[in-house]
């Protein structure tokens, strides 16, 4: 099925709540990025919010795809530039850089190992896997395939083994993390008993996945090397500690999947490589290998939504189904429609990762300012019809069915009642507000901060965004010149020595092996530096933001941020206390720090700052400070 034809086919079935009446229109392409805006846009009650300027966009893209804010250098040339089509150039550039790959291997990393520390795979080995995996545009099924697999009789897929080490190759902390990680569906409780909270949750569910890794060990050789060893029996099974439900030898079953059909061995003929001192044992038939062929193939559609969901996360700061880790029909996705045809084109597209983060970049939606809406434009005539087709809609859903339907076919109406419910909500919320707009202001403003907080909850306005804290050490990195001046350093030494990948690379490809080189290298040696802000600000990932008062204390005493504003030739405070207008110094510091021109307001605080001060160096470096310890620094907008 063609892009376009899918998408006027889900336009017809009617998901929106609205007529088609594109049916009769000519066939013409439809780029997934105008998909999901004409999706978003039709799904919505919000007034139309004006796209982000230049600077606002270009410091979201750059933190967003490469983990660190623009130079001012950047911004400059940017801002400058009249081409129509710069905003798709400018993405184009950000996913085919080295930085790229950088930051998605550090992304990937938090995620998949949640800053646990494991030593028997080299942090640097996994990092690398990682880096090459996003820098050759591995497909996302093969590398989460890898990755499950545990394989490592190629010395290239050992690092993957860091995911199961991670765990200690505990099958529970496995299949807890398996489910969250790659299926989207935290399903802790059910370890124990079906959940309480979440009817779709099941402990059926739980150990039909926990089947896959149950007879999987760990192994040392001789040299008490580790790695993966498998048995080629044991079975799961379960009594749940409120009903006492219960089953024995529980077949392997993905998430919202059948239970697997197991081939028949002979017993005393299950292993491929017999058990013996100092040999790992082999079975015939793993099933570690195929939950990592199945659970990437498509056999359950929980995989592709949870990746979809999980990249629109990184972009938008807010999942279409959020929590990111509770896909389930009383949670239901904000946009249907948009996540269903987000994981058909993933699939349909290789599961490649950066089609996909190019399409979202590239949408209105993504490019909307970081602003809140303005009550004055409310669509009166839209919310009417919402009201309308929701209740329409809703009884359709709710009516019982005619016949026999399935588990999956129950669950999906369920999802789509659920999620009209919630449009419903909007439109009622909306529809309150315009009653109470004339006759109560107070009540009024009560009544638009509820409907301002309901569209926060749903994503369907920019979301603020904190930075990770790899972003904020790179990003005082970056503002503070001592990127450029390092990798201004490491080009010069290639000068004198060239490093043997260079000269191992075809005369065409040196400028790409030489920027993943001078990435690499640059990162490399401000790892101590990010190692001080992981330590101060590196919680698991996924929770909510919250400062505390050791880390106004780093940012405002620790060695490193203070080392990094002392003057160095070229650096930012060097470069602004040799500047004698003031104007001038607002314009190179707003530049480099906010990734912006400054407003008059900040051009008069800057020389009112400077104005008499005696050490104008010392008060460089203070007023840099209190720029890079600001929000509009520590956040993403």
């Amino acid at each position: 099925m063609t892009r376009v034809s899918v998408f006027l086919a889900i336009l017809w079935s009617g998901l929106l709540g609205n007529s088609c009446v594109l049916a009769d229109e000519p066939m013409k392409t439809v780029f997934l990025h105008q998909q999901i805006d004409q999706l978003i846009e039709a799904d919505t009650l919000v007034p139309p919010i004006a796209p982000a300027d230049d600077a606002e966009f270009l410091r979201r893209a750059m933190l967003d795809l490469h983990g660190i804010i623009p130079t001012a250098e950047d911004t400059r040339a940017f801002l400058s530039d009249p081409s129509p089509t710069k905003r798709t150039e400018l993405i184009d550039r950000l996913l085919g850089s080295p930085r790229y790959a950088r930051h998605f291997a550090t992304t990937f990393d938090v995620l998949w190992l949640e800053r646990k520390v494991e030593k028997n795979i080299r942090s640097q080995d996994w990092y690398d896997y990682l880096y090459h995996s996003f820098h050759d545009g591995k497909p996302y099924d093969q590398l989460v395939r890898e990755v499950l697999a545990g394989d490592d009789t190629q010395a290239a897929m050992r690092p993957t083994l860091k995911f199961y080490f991670a765990r200690t190759v505990e099958p529970h902390a496995l299949t807890r993390d398996i489910g969250r990680l790659f299926f989207g569906m935290d399903m802790q409780c059910n370890q124990c008993h079906d959940s309480p909270i979440v009817d779709d949750y099941k402990i059926g569910d739980y150990y039909g996945l926990y089947a896959f890794v149950s007879r999987t060990f760990l192994y040392q050789d001789k040299k008490k090397v580790p790695s993966l060893g498998e048995k080629p029996n044991g079975e799961a099974n379960f009594k749940s500690v409120f009903t006492g439900e219960s089953a024995d030898k529980v077949l392997p079953r993905l998430p919202r999947g059948p239970a697997l059909v197991e081939p028949v061995v002979e017993k005393g003929d299950e292993y491929a490589v017999k058990p013996a001192k100092d040999v790992k044992p082999i079975p015939k038939f793993s099933r570690r290998a195929t939950l990592a062929e199945r659970g990437v193939d498509g056999s359950t559609e929980m995989f592709d939504r949870n990746a979809v969901n999980r990249l629109w996360t990184h972009l938008m700061g807010r999942g279409l189904v959020h929590p990111v880790e509770l896909h389930h029909s009383d949670n239901p996705p904000s946009h249907p429609a948009v996540l269903d045809l987000l994981a058909q084109e993933f699939r349909e597209h290789g599961c490649d990762v950066r089609y996909l983060l190019r399409e979202i970049a590239l949408t209105r939606t993504y490019a909307r300012a970081c602003e809140l809406p303005s009550p004055q434009t409310l669509n009166v005539a839209a919310i009417t019809k919402r009201i309308d087709d929701c209740e329409r809609d809703l009884a359709a859903l709710t009516e019982p069915a005619t016949g026999t339907i399935d588990e999956h076919e129950s669950r999906r109406r369920k999802t789509l009642a659920n999620a009209k419910r919630k449009s419903l909500e909007e439109a009622r919320l909306a529809s309150e507000y315009l009653r109470v707009e004339k006759a109560d202001a107070k009540q009024a403003a009560i009544q638009w901060e509820l409907l301002v907080k309901f569209w926060e909850d749903r994503g369907d306005v920019v979301i603020l965004k904190p930075l990770s804290p790899e972003s904020f050490a790179l990003s005082v990195l970056q503002a503070t010149g001592a990127v450029d001046s390092a990798q201004d350093k490491i080009r010069v030494s290639f000068q004198s020595k060239k490093p043997k990948e260079w000269t191992e690379a075809s005369p065409d490809d040196r400028p790409r092996v030489e920027a993943m080189l001078v990435e690499k290298l640059t990162y490399n040696q401000f790892n101590s530096n990010m190692q001080q802000f992981i330590g101060m600000y590196g919680d698991a990932p996924g929770g909510d933001f919250g400062a505390n008062l050791n880390q106004a204390l780093f940012f405002g005493n620790a060695g490193v941020v203070e080392g990094l504003l002392k003057p160095a030739p070229g650096n930012l405070t060097d470069r602004l206390t040799k500047m004698s207008d003031s104007q001038t110094v607002a314009d190179e510091l707003y530049l480099a720090v906010f990734g912006r021109r400054p407003m008059k307001s900040d051009e008069a605080a800057v020389a009112e700052f400077l104005k008499d001060r005696q050490d104008r160096a010392a008060a460089i470096q203070e007023l840099t400070w209190s720029l890079m310890s600001s929000n509009e620094f520590r956040f993403n907008h």
